[in-house]
Formats: C-alpha cells, sequence, structure tokens
C-alpha cells in the first residue's frame, strides 16, 4: 500500500469562508432529522487538510466524531483501497460482534491535496431490539427454507456462502420487468414485505445448476422467514453449454470417451451463464475480467464470435468450438471462486491469461506458461481434448495460482502436481451431484478407453514409509501427497451427505492450500522429506487461519499416508460408545459413554463405576470422565489437566461461548498406552436448563484445540475434529 503522501496542491477557497466550492450539487454538510451527520461534500478538499491522506480522514473522523454520534457504536476499519487519486477507508459497524448490513462509515480523501472529499454515514445508531446471536438458528436449520425457492427451475442449489448480519428490513431489491433467462420474475418476487424492523439474519449466497446462477437469499436467523432473494449482478450474461463436470462423472460410465459421437456427448451438456465484456464491433467473445480465448498455438481455430453472448454449441468433434466454452467457464468460475476466498497475496497478483482450447498442434498435453505476458494456457485435443475435462482445465490453472503465490514446488515433476491434482478435484466434488468417480483426477480425459495413467488417483493406497518408496516415480509420489490432501478434505467435512458441509470443507481446504503455499519453502525434490514440509505447513496454515480446528484431522490423514508416526501418546474422550480415537468421529457423536453424573458422592457411600445417572437440579452432583490413551507410550502424571464445562439446553451450543466452566483437574496419574482412568469427581450444581457436559483433556504430549482456537465455532465440530474433547447430554 502506498504511503498516501506527496506535494500537497493548495486549492484556493472561495470568497466565504469554511464553504466548499459548489463543484457537484449538494456540497457541504447533511444531517438527518436526528442531528446525525450523514454526508460530507466538498470535492475541491478546501476544508480538512493534513499532512496525508490517511491523516486527513482520521482527523476528520476524530474532530467530528459528536457530530457523527459514532461514539457509541461499534465501528470498525474492514477496507482500505487507493485509486489513481484518491484514498477510500471503510469502517463497517458491529454489534454484539455481528455485522449490521448496509451500516458503514465510508470516508474518502484526494490523495495529492490530503484532504477529505466526502464521507457517508449509514451507521445504525439505534439497535434497541436486535435479537440476540444466540437466538440465531444454524444454517442446518434454515437451510430447507433458503433452497425451496430453487427447486422447480433449476436442476440443484447449494448454500455456498453464509454471513450471520444484522438487517433494517426497510427496502426490497427491484424487480426486472421481464425474466432474466435465468431467474424469472415470480421466482425473485417471492418473500415478505418489509417491516422496518431489525431482523438477524442469515446472509446467503446460492448457487444453482441447470442453470448456473448466483442468487442473494435472505432468511430471519430467528424466526426461519424467507426475506427476500435477489440475482447477483452480472457484468455481461453470457449463455454457455458446458459440461458439468464432465460426462464420465455425470453418468459414472466406462463407455464414453474422446471418440465418443457428439450425439452421444451433446446428452450430458448444460446451461450455464458466465461473465463476458460488453460486444466490440457487434461480436462478443470469450473475453472477460480474467481470461480470453485465443487462438495463438498451432493448429489455426479461430474462437468464437457471435452476435449475441451466446456460445451453445454441439460438443465435438461436431464443433471444436465447444472446448473454447468449456474450458472458458471453469477457468472463470474457478478463479472468481478463488477470488472470493479472501487470499491478499493471489488477489494483488492474479493477472488475466489467455486460453487456447485447441491447441498443442493437436497432441494429447496441456501447459500453463507463466513466463509470458499476459500468461498463457493452451490445451491438447489428442485423445479426449483437455479442454473437455474439468480435472485439466483447473490444474493447469493451478499452476498459475502456485506462481502467483509465490510457490516452487516442482511444476509437474514433483509435489506441485499433488497441489494442482488435489485442489481442482476437492473444488469439482461441489458439481459432482451423484459422488461418482471423485477420487478419478481426470474423470473423462483418463477414460477407460483413452487411460493414460493408471496412477494419478486420489485413493492411493501407497505410504511415505512405505520400504519400496525409493522405487516410486514422480507421479505416484505426487498422487499420495494428493491423496493425503484429499483424506484432509473428507475429514474437515468433505465425507458428509450434506452439500453445504461438503462445500465448507472444501472452502477451508483450499484456503488452507495456498496459505500452506506461502509457509513452505521453495523445493523441487520428490524426496518424503518435500512432502513432509508441504503437510506439515498445511497444519501450521491451518493453525493461523483457525487457530488450528482442523489440525487434528491433518494430523490423522497425514499420519495414515505414512509421512510421520503417530503421536506417542494420544489421550482421548470417546464422543459415543463405538469411537475408539479416530479421527474425525463418526456419525452420530456427541453421546459420550466417558462423561457421567453421579448424584451422591463417593464419601457417602456411592461408587462412580455403576453408571449414569440423571443430573438433579439445585444440588451438587458428581461428575466423571474417563481418559483413554491410544498412542504407544504411558502419559506421564501430572502432564494433563481435565476440564469440564456445561451448556444450557436452549443455548446455540456454540464454543466457548455457550460453555462455562464447571472446574479443572490435574490429572496426577499415569494413563498407559493403550489403557484409560477414571479421573473426578467434580462437583456440580446443574440449573433447570443444564443439560450438556463437555470434557476437554489438554497437556503439552496431545494439545487440544480449545486451547488456540481462532474465535467461536459449533460445538459439534470441536468434538468431531478433535479426540480431546467429549460431549454428552447428560439429562437425557
Amino acid at each position: 500500500m502506498a504511503q498516501h503522501h506527496s506535494d500537497q496542491q493548495r486549492n484556493q477557497p472561495g470568497p466565504e469562508a469554511e464553504k466548499p466550492l459548489r463543484m457537484v450539487p449538494g456540497v457541504g454538510e447533511h444531517t438527518d432529522a436526528e442531528g446525525v451527520l450523514r454526508k460530507y461534500v466538498d470535492p475541491g478538499a478546501t476544508l480538512t487538510r493534513a499532512p496525508t491522506a490517511r491523516k486527513a480522514i482520521e482527523q476528520f473522523i476524530a474532530a467530528r466524531q459528536g457530530d457523527l454520534k459514532s461514539g457509541g457504536i461499534d465501528l470498525r476499519e474492514v477496507d482500505e483501497s487507493e485509486g489513481a487519486a484518491t484514498l477510500r477507508v471503510r469502517f463497517q459497524q458491529f454489534h454484539n460482534d455481528v455485522p449490521v448490513a448496509g451500516a458503514t462509515l465510508q470516508a474518502v480523501a484526494d490523495v495529492k491535496q490530503a484532504g477529505v472529499i466526502q464521507v457517508d454515514h449509514g451507521g445504525e445508531l439505534d439497535m434497541t431490539g436486535a435479537p440476540d446471536p444466540g437466538a440465531a438458528r444454524t444454517l442446518d436449520a434454515l437451510e430447507e427454507v433458503a433452497l425451496a425457492p430453487f427447486e422447480r427451475d433449476f436442476e440443484a442449489a447449494e448454500v455456498v456462502k453464509d454471513d450471520l448480519v444484522y438487517l433494517r428490513d426497510a427496502s426490497r431489491p427491484a424487480l426486472p420487468a421481464t425474466d432474466y433467462p435465468s431467474a424469472s420474475t415470480e421466482l425473485l418476487a417471492q418473500g415478505s414485505p418489509p417491516d422496518g424492523a431489525l431482523h438477524l439474519v442469515r446472509d446467503l449466497l446460492v448457487e444453482t445448476t441447470g442453470p448456473f446462477e448466483h442468487f442473494r437469499v435472505v432468511v430471519d436467523a430467528v424466526s426461519g422467514e424467507l426475506l427476500w432473494i435477489a440475482l447477483v449482478g452480472k457484468y455481461v450474461a453470457a449463455d454457455l453449454k458446458v459440461f458439468s463436470p464432465d460426462p464420465v462423472t455425470e453418468s459414472d460410465s466406462d463407455a464414453l470417451h474422446g471418440g465418443s459421437s457428439a450425439a452421444t456427448l451433446d446428452a450430458f451438456r448444460h446451461d450455464v451463464q458466465a461473465e463476458i465484456a460488453p460486444a466490440t464491433g457487434g461480436k462478443f467473445l470469450l473475453d472477460g475480467d480474467w481470461f480470453r480465448c485465443k487462438d495463438w498455438d498451432t493448429p489455426t481455430f479461430a474462437q468464437p464470435q457471435e452476435t449475441s453472448p451466446a456460445f451453445q454449441y454441439h460438443t465435438f468433434p461436431s464443433n471444436r468450438a465447444f472446448l473454447s466454452a468449456n474450458a472458458y467457464y471453469w477457468l472463470d468460475s474457478a478463479a472468481r471462486y478463488l477470488r472470493g476466498l479472501g487470499n491478499t497475496t493471489l488477489n494483488a497478483n492474479m493477472a488475466k491469461v489467455d486460453v487456447d482450447a485447441q491447441a498443442f498442434d493437436g497432441s494429447d498435453n496441456s501447459q500453463w506458461f507463466g513466463s509470458t505476458d499476459p500468461p498463457r494456457i493452451r490445451f491438447g485435443e489428442g485423445g479426449t481434448p483437455d479442454a473437455a475435462d474439468f480435472g485439466v482445465i483447473v490444474h493447469e490453472y493451478t499452476h498459475g495460482v502456485c506462481q502467483w503465490l509465490g510457490a516452487d514446488h516442482g511444476g509437474s515433476l514433483s509435489y506441485e502436481h499433488s497441489i494442482c491434482d488435489a485442489l481442482p478435484a476437492i473444488y469439482r466434488d461441489r458439481f459432482n451431484a451423484t459422488g461418482k468417480r471423485r477420487t478419478e483426477t481426470f474423470p473423462f480425459d483418463n477414460n477407460a478407453t483413452d487411460r493414460w495413467s493408471t496412477e494419478r488417483r486420489l485413493d492411493r493406497t501407497e505410504r511415505f514409509d512405505d520400504a519400496e518408496f525409493g522405487t516410486y516415480g514422480h507421479d505416484l509420489r505426487a498422487s499420495m501427497l494428493g491423496t493425503a490432501l484429499w483424506r484432509c478434505y473428507l475429514g474437515m467435512g468433505g465425507d458428509s451427505a450434506d452439500p453445504a458441509e461438503r462445500v465448507a470443507a472444501a472452502d477451508s481446504m483450499i484456503k488452507t492450500i495456498m496459505e500452506m503455499l506461502l509457509v513452505v519453502p521453495d523445493d523441487d525434490s520428490t524426496e518424503a522429506a518435500h512432502a513432509i514440509s508441504l503437510a506439515q505447513g498445511c497444519i501450521a496454515a491451518d493453525t493461523a487461519l483457525t487457530g488450528g480446528l482442523f489440525s487434528k484431522v491433518m494430523d490423522e490423514a497425514f499420519t495414515g499416508q505414512g509421512l510421520w508416526a503417530r503421536r506417542k501418546v494420544d489421550v482421548y474422550v470417546a464422543d459415543s460408545p463405538a469411537d475408539t480415537g479416530a479421527l474425525p468421529s463418526e456419525r452420530p457423536h456427541m453421546t459420550s459413554p466417558d462423561i457421567w453424573v453421579r448424584n451422591n458422592a463417593i464419601s457417602a457411600g456411592d461408587d462412580p463405576e455403576l453408571g449414569h445417572q440423571t443430573p438433579v437440579s439445585g444440588q451438587p452432583n458428581q461428575v466423571y470422565v474417563r481418559v483413554h490413551n491410544r498412542g504407544v507410550q504411558t502419559a506421564s502424571a501430572g502432564t494433563f489437566q481435565l476440564e469440564v464445562f456445561g451448556c444450557d439446553r436452549n443455548s446455540g451450543m456454540v464454543w466457548p461461548t455457550h460453555f462455562q466452566s464447571i472446574g479443572t483437574l490435574l490429572i496426577d496419574q499415569q494413563i498407559p498406552a493403550g489403557g484409560a482412568l477414571r479421573v473426578g469427581p467434580l462437583a456440580w450444581t446443574p440449573g433447570a436448563d443444564d443439560a450438556f457436559l463437555a470434557a476437554v483433556v489438554h497437556g503439552a504430549p496431545d494439545p487440544a484445540v480449545t486451547a488456540t482456537l481462532n474465535g467461536a465455532v459449533p460445538a459439534e465440530k470441536i468434538v468431531r475434529f478433535d479426540n480431546n474433547v467429549g460431549l454428552r447430554d447428560v439429562a437425557a
């Protein structure tokens, strides 16, 4: 970011002192009926000056706090952006640590003059009646309401983003005069009339397929009522036909291949929309913010040009232009998705790419060129054309992602291929409605007829500690690490039957991979040590991103692939009667048999081993926890502590928000390898609504993730992702 200083230009003020120059209508200060300064306009920057643009904004906000009445609300800076001549600083209002939608204060300064030119204050000064965040229903509880409007007109719909926010329900998005190609006015009119009240809402981004579209869906998080639906804006909407994700995955058939007829493959085309630039000279091209289809490599093939933004072709071999549409759509989809994950370095360095979907002189190969300006991708047409396979398309782009993140891990001949295979497969999984061929990196391109590799898969059983590791080639080694990354994704929620949970797991894993690429030093080796450093980097990245929420799931995946040995001491509290300490816990969980309550103390003659009793509210009860050690080494006395927490049955069960400690005990006895130890009692006097008890075992040899977490997390995630934590409804 620039320093926001330069030689200042002094504008001459008008004859009236302290009056802004009327360079636009409405200059000056504008207050509301309550006397709150809501808008300040001084395009000439004649009134508020400072040594730098940043200082000018800071001084204005401080000096005018009384007029803005901003001292009583929680405003947090969320964005600083510099244009060619202006600096913008944006503040977001929060209440109860939840953002208030639309409630921002934005200040803009002229960089050269270092003076404030405009301030817009949209803060909510009266938050009376704002619901408590603990009253919000979960996304799972509201998903049916959010997705029901799309059941009739779309093949599938899923929530891809979920924000809990406060919203002043004062207006509705304008409806179009006629139906959009992908959204009817009937759909967009659904919801309820605005009531002017403050609502706690889930502001959702819903992605549909058949046709593809993004919608903003706002649901009252307390009542569960649908408030409104809006189409997310497009630059120019182009209609395309593409595979989704590819014919082999969709059909789960080994009969389809590169030589299949267009008549056969046409059945697997889907209607989608993508953003492209406006027409030039009356012609629309596959040219947008991040990609341009261009014939830059042999053989010569003129790229599609249409008089309307429609690129709907029969498949190859009938029409090779289909390959351009398919490549453009999936590249653009992947790029926009990755930009939405908030990696500053990637977003700052990402460049527009020229794409030739009929290239490489027809051979069966594809390539990323990061040394050209602009960067280039070429897709070959041998066998099954590479631009027909989602995996190949996004694989090549992922090489560019590595480059933009300043990471070099051996390109095609080392573990960069692990990332370029695994990341697209994880992203692709959200488009795989049938759940077939999930671990095949290139299901269509590497089909049963055109098979070119039996190693490029994400379900390899080979391990990095195999005696035969020295004989494994680079493709197999890369697939082994790719398999471990895929298993991390599965453990983080990619194994769920719930599409929204799989999407959330994919987002988390892909963010982790990209963050990891900033952590791990460059290396082009194919030795196990390089793979180990990348795996360790994933855990380090997760720790930075989440405080280690997924660290133990990752550790389980990496140990399972033989990257390192299991920890010698591995304590756990079972989540269910069938739990053996494996991660993640199998569903159902949160029914720990290792947490139990007795109504009377041992000193009164009670035997703790007689099992659980329903707690009696208002009087002391005794809590016991059984701690296991599935490691190979004894857990020494004094190296672990047990802390037990209570949770109200009516709470949202968010950790640590809704959990209160009832006591901590030092575990002063050893726990042998493969053994267990009863710890307790802890005295507990429950209230009428107390129902859940959580037990957390923590120590340096095997720390609990609760010790490092960044922020609040649903308790069921912690229980599932960390075997040091158990949870039980003791009132059931």
